[in-house]
C-alpha cells in the first residue's frame, strides 16, 4: 500500500501505538525479567524496600538466575555461528562462487564485530524472551560511492516494534516494522538540523498545536513523541513493504528481470509462455520520521525488513500471544530465595540482640547493660530467692539469666532457601556441572549426564538465534549481487580466518578463455548469476580448534615419546606451537627443513634459497675441478686403452693360429675384427687427443709469442716517446 508522504508521520505513530497495545503484556513481562537479570534492588518491589528502610530491616539479593542466562551467552560466544553457502540453480551458480559468497558474509561479520551482536541478541532472548539483530548498509569510506553491508546490535529491544499480524518465527512476513531513537534538542538539531518539532518552542507557540493536530490528528501521541514540543524527541526508522503486480521474464542469460530493469546488450527474453509470469514485486521502503514530518526516504536493496527478532518460545492461548524466556519460570523461586536468605540473615542479626531473661534484681552488675554489644569474659548475677508456686510457704533459688537465640528458625529458613535454589535449577535446566560447581564424589558419567540435560533443556534459545542468523545470511545472498554488480576485487575471509583478495564478476571466457590463476575455463566468479542458499554452521573457531589439536598432540607425545624420533615430527610440532613465530620456525628448520611443496613463510623460503645457492656454488666448483682433472688425464687414459686393446688382439691372433676347429677360428675372426675396429677407434681417439694436446700446446706458444711481441712493441713505443721528450728541450734551446 502506498501512503502519501504527508500522512506518513501519523501512520507511523498509529503503527507504534497498535504494536504497543498488542504486545503490552509481553513488554511488561520482558521488563520484569530484565530487572531480575540485573539483580540487586531491582528484584524487590519498591514498596517492600521502602517498608524495610523505614523499619531498619535488611533486604538481601543473591542473584541465582543470571548465571543461567550467562551460560547461554557463553555457549554462543564459545561456538560462534558461521555461513555455509550452496548453489541452488543448475546454471549460473557453482561451488567456487558459493565459497566466495560465504567469504563475503564472513568479511561482513568480521568487519561488523557480529559476534558481539549475536551474543547480545542471544542473551536478550534467554533473559527477556526478545532480542533483535539489524542488517544495514554503510558507505565504504568517506569519499566512496559504493555501499557495503554491516550487522548491527540492538542494545534495547524495547525500542523495536513489529506488525502484530505477522506470525513467522523471525517475522519475515511483517508488512511494517520500526525502531525508535530518542534525541535531546541539541542532538536532534546536530543530526537533522532545525525542523518543525524543534522550532515549535513548546505548546505555547501560536499555530503549532493546530498544525500538529491537523497533520497527525492525535494530540496525546504528538505530545508523547515530542515532550510537549520541548523534547526529548522520538525519531523512528520505519520500514514498510510495498507490493506491486509486475511482469517477470526470463532472459537468455538465465536471469529473471522485470520489464523496467536494464537488460545487458545482446541479452533477449526467452520465448514461450513458461518464461513469463505475473508476480507481486516486493519493495521495502525505509523512512526516517519524527512526529511531524519525513526526514529521509530510501529504498532497501533486500527483500525483507532488515530487523530480525530473536524470540523465546511463543505460545498462543485463545489467540493471545504469550512469549517465554529462560528465567520466566524462575522469577517466583528467585523472589522466595531472596526472602528466605533475608529472613535467615535477619534472625542471625537478632540473635545477638535478643534480651536476657531473669528475675528482677538479678542484673545488679552494670555490665549487663552492654551484654549485647560488648564481649565480656564473664558476667556476674545476683542470686534471687523466689516463692515456690507449688508450695507458697517455701522459697527456692531462681534460675540464672537465659537468652533465646532462634537457632531452629534459622535452620528452617536455610532449608527453605535450598528448596528455592533447587527450584531455580530445575526451571532453567542449568545444573551445577554446567556452572562449574561439581562435587568430588560424583562420577564423571553423572556429571556428563547433567550437562547433557542442561544443553537439551535450553537449546531452543541458541537454535532460535541461529535461525535468525540464517535469515540474515539468505538476505545477504540477495543483496550482494545488487550492491556488487560490476567487475571488482573484493576481500573475503576464508574458513580459516585469513583474508584473501578475489576477482568477482570477472569473465575470462571473452578474452583468453582461461583464468590465469585457477586455470579453469570460463571461470568468472560472477555472483550476479544463479541463486544460492545459505545455512548456519555452529562450531568452534579455527584458532580454537587449532589450540585443541595442539593440546591433544602434546598429550599424545607424552604417551608416545618415541613418535618424536620420527623425522620431521618434532619440527612440525614446534611450528604448530610457534604459530608463525620466526624464532621458533628457525629452530624447526634446523631440525627438519621444509620439504618441496610444503607451505613455508617468506623467511623460510629466503633461508632455503640461500642454502640452495651455496650448494649450487659448491657443485660448480667440484664440476670445474673434475673437468680439469679429466682434461689432464685424457691422453694417458686413451694410451692405456689402446695398449690394452693391442694386447687382447695379440692374444686372439695367437689363439687363431693354435685353433684346430673352423668354428673356433670363425669365432676368433669375428672377435679379432671387432677388436681391430675398436683398436682403430682407440687409435683414432688417441691421435685426436694427441693432436688436441699438440694444438693446445701450439696455441699456448702462439699466445705467449703474441704476448712477447706486444711487450716488445709496447717497450719500443715507450723508448720512442722518451727520445721525443729528450729532443724537445734541445730544439727549444736552438
Amino acid at each position: 500500500m502506498a501512503i502519501p508522504r504527508k500522512d506518513l508521520p501519523r501512520f507511523v505513530m498509529k503503527c507504534w501505538n497498535l504494536a504497543k497495545k498488542a504486545n503490552e503484556q509481553n513488554r511488561v513481562a520482558e521488563i520484569e525479567r530484565q530487572r531480575f537479570y540485573v539483580g540487586g534492588d531491582l528484584q524487590w518491589r519498591e514498596e517492600e524496600i521502602t517498608k524495610r528502610k523505614d523499619q531498619q530491616r535488611p533486604w538481601i539479593t543473591i542473584n541465582k538466575v543470571k548465571p543461567a542466562v550467562d551460560q547461554i551467552e557463553g555457549d554462543i560466544r564459545l561456538n560462534p555461528p558461521g555461513p555455509q553457502v550452496h548453489p541452488v540453480t543448475e546454471t549460473g551458480a557453482d561451488s567456487d562462487t558459493a565459497d566466495i559468497m560465504a567469504g563475503l558474509i564472513r568479511e561482513v561479520e568480521y568487519r561488523s564485530a557480529a559476534k558481539t551482536a549475536y551474543s547480545l541478541a542471544g542473551r536478550d532472548s534467554a533473559c527477556s524472551g526478545f532480542g533483535c539483530l539489524e542488517l544495514a548498509t554503510e558507505w565504504a569510506g568517506e569519499r566512496s560511492f559504493s555501499q557495503r553491508l554491516v550487522i548491527l546490535p540492538v542494545e534495547d529491544p524495547c525500542t523495536v516494534f513489529f506488525d502484530p499480524t505477522s506470525r513467522k518465527a523471525n517475522r519475515q512476513d511483517a508488512m511494517w516494522a520500526g525502531k525508535l531513537k530518542m534525541y535531546s534538542k541539541e542532538e536532534y538539531e546536530s543530526e537533522f538540523g532545525k525542523r518543525k518539532v524543534t522550532q515549535a518552542g513548546g505548546w505555547h507557540a501560536i499555530g503549532w498545536m493546530q498544525e500538529a493536530i491537523g497533520i497527525n490528528g492525535n494530540l496525546a501521541m504528538v505530545n508523547e513523541w515530542t515532550g510537549a514540543g520541548l523534547g526529548p524527541y522520538f525519531v523512528c526508522e520505519f520500514y514498510m513493504v510495498e507490493l506491486e503486480r509486475r511482469i517477470l521474464r526470463m532472459y537468455t542469460d538465465l536471469i529473471a528481470r522485470y520489464d523496467d530493469e536494464t537488460v545487458p546488450k545482446g541479452v533477449k527474453p526467452k520465448e514461450g509462455a513458461e518464461y513469463t509470469r505475473e508476480v507481486p514485486k516486493r519493495t521495502v521502503k525505509k523512512y526516517l520520521v519524527d512526529a511531524l514530518e519525513v526526514l529521509d526516504e530510501t529504498e532497501w536493496p533486500g527483500n525483507l525488513i532488515p530487523l530480525f527478532p530473536v524470540l523465546g518460545p511463543e505460545v498462543y492461548i485463545k489467540g493471545k500471544l504469550h512469549r517465554l524466556s529462560l528465567i520466566a519460570g524462575a522469577i517466583d523461586a528467585q523472589r522466595g530465595f531472596n526472602f528466605a536468605a533475608t529472613a535467615a540473615t535477619e534472625m542471625a542479626s537478632y540473635s545477638s540482640k535478643a534480651p536476657w531473661i531473669g528475675p528482677r534484681g538479678t542484673f545488679d552488675d552494670p555490665r549487663w547493660k552492654t551484654a549485647n554489644t560488648e564481649w565480656w569474659s564473664f558476667l556476674e548475677y545476683t542470686p534471687v530467692w523466689v516463692v515456690n508456686e507449688g508450695n507458697p510457704s517455701e522459697s527456692v533459688l531462681a534460675p540464672p539469666p537465659t537468652k533465646n537465640t532462634w537457632e531452629t528458625a534459622i535452620e528452617w529458613a536455610l532449608q527453605l532457601a535450598a528448596f528455592f535454589s533447587d527450584s531455580i535449577k530445575s526451571v532453567t535446566a542449568i545444573y551445577d556441572p554446567s556452572l562449574g560447581q561439581v562435587k568430588g564424589d560424583q562420577s564423571g558419567k553423572a556429571i556428563e549426564q547433567l550437562r547433557s540435560e542442561s544443553s537439551v533443556g535450553n537449546f531452543s534459545y541458541a537454535d532460535n538465534l541461529h535461525r535468525a542468523i540464517e535469515v540474515i545470511y539468505q538476505e545477504m545472498c540477495c543483496i550482494f549481487p545488487k550492491i556488487m554488480d560490476s567487475a571488482t576485487v573484493a576481500t573475503i575471509i576464508r574458513a580459516d580466518g585469513e583474508p584473501e583478495k578475489k576477482l568477482i564478476n570477472q569473465d575470462f571466457s571473452a578474452t583468453q578463455g582461461i583464468d590465469p590463476k585457477t586455470g579453469k575455463k570460463g571461470q568468472s566468479n560472477n555472483i550476479c548469476l544463479g541463486e544460492y542458499s545459505a545455512r548456519v554452521t555452529v562450531d568452534k573457531s579455527y584458532l580454537d580448534r587449532q589450540d585443541e589439536a595442539l593440546s591433544l598432540m602434546v598429550e599424545f607425545m607424552k604417551l608416545a615419546p618415541q613418535a618424536m624420533a620420527t623425522p620431521g615430527v618434532a619440527a612440525q610440532v614446534l611450528r604448530l606451537i610457534g604459530q608463525g613465530n620466526p624464532k621458533v620456525d628457525a629452530i624447526a628448520d634446523m631440525l627438519a627443513p621444509p620439504q618441496p611443496g610444503e607451505e613455508m613463510t617468506p623467511q623460510q623460503l629466503q633461508a632455503q634459497l640461500q642454502q640452495e645457492q651455496v650448494k649450487s656454488q659448491q657443485l660448480q666448483q667440484v664440476a670445474q675441478q673434475l673437468h680439469m682433472a679429466v682434461q689432464a688425464k685424457l691422453p694417458q687414459v686413451e694410451a692405456d686403452k689402446f695398449k690394452a686393446l693391442l694386447d687382447n688382439l695379440t692374444k686372439i691372433r695367437v689363439a687363431e693360429i693354435t685353433a684346430s676347429k673352423d668354428r673356433d677360428k670363425a669365432a676368433a675372426d669375428r672377435e679379432a675384427d671387432t677388436l681391430e675396429h675398436l683398436t682403430g677407434m682407440a687409435h683414432e681417439t688417441a691421435m685426436q687427443a694427441a693432436e688436441h694436446e699438440h694444438e693446445e700446446g701450439m696455441a699456448d706458444k702462439q699466445a705467449q709469442a703474441a704476448s712477447e711481441q706486444q711487450d716488445q712493441a709496447h717497450q719500443q713505443t715507450l723508448e720512442q716517446q722518451q727520445q721525443a721528450a729528450e729532443q724537445e728541450p734541445v730544439e727549444a734551446k736552438q
